[in-house]
């Protein structure tokens, strides 16, 4: 795109060498010398960009920028310096006088022109990222006002209720409730006038309840009056809701005072609750099913834990891969044809070895199987998984099972946070909000079943809301840090009770932060975030292996025991392998320390990315490792290891002095329950089948 750049400088041979440079990068170019003309210029049509030279024929560079900001505050500046100046010039120019880069000359052509092109850029990001922020915005805004009516019918019926039947507390409470969600939700898409309403009544009411007034009638003629004012101030809405907006809730960025914030009009009958629109599925999990089969119940779906999933059909290899590259994922379940396996277990490969698909959940779906089918697929990093549909066409029951099964097999992926509040309104703008951010969200309206809900989800960080019936968010958070595997987890308590009482409670109660309602977009994305980062740079110091990356023996075995659990809990089997890389010591003394370490950061790097996201691995200590296969026989891993080690094999490694070197391992394989039940007795086992291995010329694996 065009853009008009003025440059502003007395130096005949600069102001060819730039005029040349941007001109032909398709720039309109003005050069001036004087800083009178320049102002003037700049006052008459729009320039994009000012070059400003150290020294013009009226003033010097530096002054005439901070001329041109007393009267233009929003220009981009660019300031070419003949000298480096001390750290107090510098803040000057870029922190007082907001100028946008400054360079030195000599100048070198081919970076200043891509700097230039940086500064348009940043430009069109900016704009693009308000005009996102502001669509988004105006849709969570007519998405509410459609239900809006509804919510004011509910909460009058309330009132009426509690008003007409003093005996009955539920009802009063039932309003109280409504209330405080209308108050929040309200809030937080930006109807403030509406919040502070709706709040008003709240306390009202809550006052009624406190000091037993049901019976008083000019407390209900009070409560009345508000009532009218709350539904006064959401016909409003509906007529001309832009009139009732504040700017400033949900934004990220400030925004003009004369942005059009209109809305998009109304339109449609209202949406029943349990059905609230969003603004996209962002916040759901994303299923990629490729198959040439006609899929039966595709689109959205629910697992059985109450997931929302997105299921996403593609039909070849490139879709799929362009789908991954484009969007997150947080499993793939492939169509697979057992007579001709290659391709399915290479786009296998290939989807696990992308950037930050190492824990990728991958399935094949196939109408038999075999022994080498489910070694191949092991190794390839998927499980396989048996389908009853009809040749051509997948079937529904199929596909629920399969992405249940993939995505209970979770490790990795987006961050996903557990939101519990009973207000469906406000809980569909927060998902849609960390859904944009990459965030996959699941909602529960109580926490009456909240150690179920976390078991089958398995969240990175709990939103809680404070006022809900039943168990209060203090009473789960108590639950949930009751659990020692949750003692880290990152809780967040979400309250519109802001007082010092209430901020000690929520901390008493286990909580690492809060947050006011109405809640803030960007301050709400800052603490989400900065929590999920804090908790995962303090996981991966305390459980990871820094030079391959694995957990290290005390969280493998920690996983391990939960596994030997569930198979005891169960009835299932899996089986054990303990690996040692052949003759590491020689490596250290041949090639040296530093090629051995290498050696062990790509065996590291092999296992994470082969074998299934549901096994478990890590580092033994020194050159061993070890692996755990969930649910599949002794045999079946043996098969799945020594193609992992035929692999490993025709790697090439460099010595300290760039010679050339190949590796291999040894490897035991014991199986649960069929050898033991008692884990000590299954590691031993396999030491000793891995003694065996090494027994017998090693490069080998003994089961």
């Amino acid at each position: 795109m065009s853009r008009t750049i003025l440059h502003l400088e007395i130096e005949d041979s600069v102001k060819e060498l730039l005029n040349a440079l941007l001109s032909a990068r398709g720039h309109k170019v003005e050069s001036l010398a004087s800083g009178k003309a320049g102002l003037a210029r700049i006052a008459g049509e729009n320039i994009d960009l000012v070059v400003v030279g150290a020294e013009l024929e009226d003033i010097d560079g530096i002054s005439f920028i901070s001329k041109l900001r007393a009267s233009n505050r929003n220009i981009s500046i660019i300031y070419v310096s003949k000298v480096w100046h001390d750290a107090a010039i510098y803040k000057q120019l870029r922190s007082d006088l907001k100028v946008d880069m400054v360079v030195h000359r000599p100048l070198k052509a081919s970076l200043l022109g891509a700097q230039i092109e940086s500064i348009f850029q940043e430009e069109k990001k900016i704009t693009s990222h308000i005009e996102q922020e502001e669509t988004i915005f105006k849709t969570l805004q007519a998405n509410y006002l459609k239900v809006l009516p509804e919510r004011v019918k509910k909460l009058n019926a309330a009132i009426k209720t509690a008003k007409t039947n003093p005996e009955d507390q539920y009802s009063l409470l039932e309003a109280i409730r409504l209330a405080h969600n209308l108050k929040g939700t309200a809030s937080s898409c930006g109807f403030g006038v509406l919040g502070e309403s709706a709040g008003s009544l709240e306390k009202a009411l809550a006052s009624i309840k406190d000091n037993r007034l049901e019976k008083n009638e000019a407390a209900w003629e009070e409560i009345d009056l508000m009532v009218d004012l709350v539904r006064s101030n959401a016909t409003v809405l509906g007529g001309t809701p832009s009139a009732q907006v504040d700017k400033r809730a949900f934004s990220t960025l400030e925004i003009d005072p004369e942005t059009d914030m209109s809305l998009p009009p109304v339109s449609g009958p209202p949406i029943p609750q349990d059905n609230f629109d969003v603004f996209d599925d962002s916040a759901s999990a994303r299923v990629l099913v490729v198959s040439k089969a006609e899929l039966a119940g595709g689109g959205v779906l629910s697992t059985r834990a109450g997931m929302k999933v997105h299921v996403l059909k593609v039909s070849d290899r490139e879709e799929a891969l362009e789908r991954a590259a484009r969007l997150t994922l947080d499993a793939v379940l492939i169509d697979i044809d057992i007579k001709l396996p290659g391709p399915s277990l290479n786009l296998a490969r290939e989807l696990r070895s992308l950037a930050q698909y190492e824990s990728l959940p991958v399935a094949f779906l196939a109408g038999e199987r075999k022994e080498k089918d489910l070694e191949d697929s092991t190794h390839a990093g998927a499980a396989l998984m048996l389908s009853d549909g009809e040749e051509g066409h997948l079937s529904g029951g199929d596909l629920s099972q399969a992405i249940d099964y993939l995505l209970s097999a979770r490790s990795g992926g987006r961050p996903r946070i557990l939101l519990v509040d009973d207000d469906q309104d406000f809980v569909h703008v927060v998902a849609s909000v960390l859904g944009q951010e990459g965030m996959l969200v699941k909602v529960v309206e109580s926490g009456a079943r909240i150690l179920a809900e976390m078991n089958d989800f398995h969240p990175d960080l709990l939103l809680l809301d404070v006022n809900m019936p039943g168990l209060s968010g203090y009473d789960v958070c108590r639950l949930v840090r009751g659990e020692s595997r949750y003692h880290d987890l990152p809780v967040i308590v979400l309250t519109a009770a802001t007082g010092l009482e209430n901020r000690l409670a929520a901390f008493e109660s286990g909580a690492d932060d809060y947050l006011p309602k109405p809640i803030a977009k960007v301050e709400l994305l800052t603490r989400v975030k900065v929590r999920l980062e804090r908790s995962r740079l303090l996981r991966e110091r305390a459980n990871l292996d820094v030079l391959t990356g694995l957990p290290i023996r005390r969280a493998f075995m920690e996983e391990l025991d939960k596994m030997v659990q569930e198979s005891e809990r169960n009835g299932l089997i899996f089986s054990l392998a303990l690996i040692d890389v052949d003759h590491f010591k020689q490596i250290n003394d041949s090639h040296g320390h530093l090629a051995g370490d290498r050696v062990l950061a790509a065996l590291g790097q092999l296992l994470k990315k082969r074998f299934r996201v549901e096994d478990i691995r890590g580092r033994w200590g020194g050159e061993e490792f070890i692996v755990a296969f969930r649910h599949i026989p002794r045999n079946t891993a043996r098969g799945a290891l020594q193609r992992a080690l035929e692999e490993l094999s025709k790697l090439e490694f460099k010595g300290d002095r760039d010679e050339s070197f190949s590796i291999s391992f040894s490897s035991g394989i014991v199986e649960y329950p069929a050898e033991s039940k008692d884990l000590s007795d299954l590691l031993r086992r396999s030491d000793e089948k891995l003694y065996r291995a090494k027994e017998a010329g090693r490069n080998c694996i003994i089961a």
